[in-house]
């Protein structure tokens, strides 16, 4: 693995898209982490899979390799401070998209599947809404997208 391409956007998000396209059939991962007015270090996970300390919202995208010449769905995780977001309140944040709920974990986060056919620019958008929506820091209105390849 190299090191991550970063980049950072706002209103123009074609080249943060293309980053996401980039990483299809499992390829790698990118984050999104809304900018804040404050410097306030992305949330991390330590190895039990637990909070390490207050931070920035992060979304992690992670595309599957196709298995049996077959596509496989993705995954979007969110790394927040709000514990259980609940069903009706995802529904909300996700604005119609067709993303399924796999989890909605108190100190783990919010873990959804992606189906197949959808756009980079509707994971993307996904992914800024739910960062911004669960952010607790003064968001600045851009974004922080790393594109790790595999």
């Amino acid at each position: 693995m190299s090191e991550p391409r970063v980049l950072t956007f706002s209103e123009d998000r074609g080249a943060a898209v293309a980053a996401i396209d980039g990483v299809g059939e499992g390829r790698g991962w990118c984050n999104v982490a809304p900018v804040v007015e404050e410097e306030v270090a992305d949330m991390k996970v330590n190895y039990f899979g637990l909070r390490l300390n207050k931070g920035v919202t992060v979304a992690s995208f992670v595309t599957a390799a196709p298995r049996r010449g077959i596509a496989q769905p993705s995954t979007l995780g969110v790394l927040h401070s709000r514990s259980r977001l609940g069903k009706d309140r995802i529904a909300a944040m996700l604005s119609g998209a067709p993303f399924v709920t796999k989890q909605d974990h108190n100190t783990r986060g919010l873990l959804l599947e992606v189906p197949v056919a959808t756009t980079s620019s509707e994971v993307l958008t996904v992914m800024c809404s739910l960062t911004e929506a669960l952010c607790d820091y003064d968001f600045t209105g851009r974004w922080t997208l790393s594109q790790f390849l595999t």
